[in-house]
């Protein structure tokens, strides 16, 4: 098998697809007016909203490694049903207590285009997904590195079918992942990464970020 099928075949598996990597966002023209980031399905404006950089000052400081992280070789049907079980368990818990609407804080990183920064996320039920960076500006959803706790969950049950490895940590009181780490064989290239911390629930009457101004 050449290594391009090999690629192929492996990425939509690594819980990140790294369809994404080359895409390169449209860059201001001379007037200094920004424009509308587009993406395949979805279109959102570039606002700046200096209300929610007070959300990233969870990201510091950044902890290299998790003791706590369970370590799954994925090579073995064994592995495999023990991680698919761990997943199932701790999904449950999160079904049983997850809020109906939250934000939280995700950074994801992959072979290709390396770590990203870290994005503020807000899932409301029955609306759109939407994201921030560090600046206050609307960042575009990329199916790669923006999604919901429940987006996460769906791409950890497919993981399970990578032949390589896998390191999973879990928030001991809301029970979403903190921080998974994929390696698919033969590698070394072949890695991901997701952090998740900061979920905080978020009430109905709650007035969203990024309002368009006049």
């Amino acid at each position: 098998m050449s290594m391009s099928r090999l690629v192929r075949l492996v990425i939509p598996l690594l819980i990140l697809p790294c369809s994404g990597c080359k895409r390169r966002l449209p860059e201001a023209p001379s007037t200094g007016v920004v424009p509308t980031i587009k993406d395949t399905t979805r279109v959102i404006a570039t606002i700046a909203d200096t209300g929610i950089v007070n959300f990233f000052k969870d990201t510091a400081p950044t902890r290299a490694f998790f003791p706590e992280a369970q370590d799954f070789k994925l090579q073995t049907s064994s592995q495999r049903q023990a991680f698919r079980a761990t997943i199932r368990k701790e999904r449950a818990l999160w079904n049983a207590k997850k809020p109906p609407n939250y934000r939280f804080l995700l950074r994801v990183g992959c072979f290709c285009p390396g770590t990203r920064g870290w994005l503020l996320m807000e899932v409301r039920t029955g609306q759109p997904l939407r994201a921030w960076d560090a600046t206050g500006k609307s960042a575009a959803l990329i199916d790669w590195n923006t999604f919901s706790i429940d987006g996460l969950y769906d791409d950890l049950e497919r993981a399970a079918e990578i032949n390589g490895g896998a390191q999973i940590a879990f928030d001991p009181r809301w029970h979403f992942p903190t921080y998974v780490h994929t390696v698919a064989l033969p590698g070394p290239d072949m890695w991901s990464v997701i952090e998740v911390r900061a979920l905080r629930p978020i009430g109905l009457a709650a007035r969203p970020f990024g309002r368009a101004r006049a």
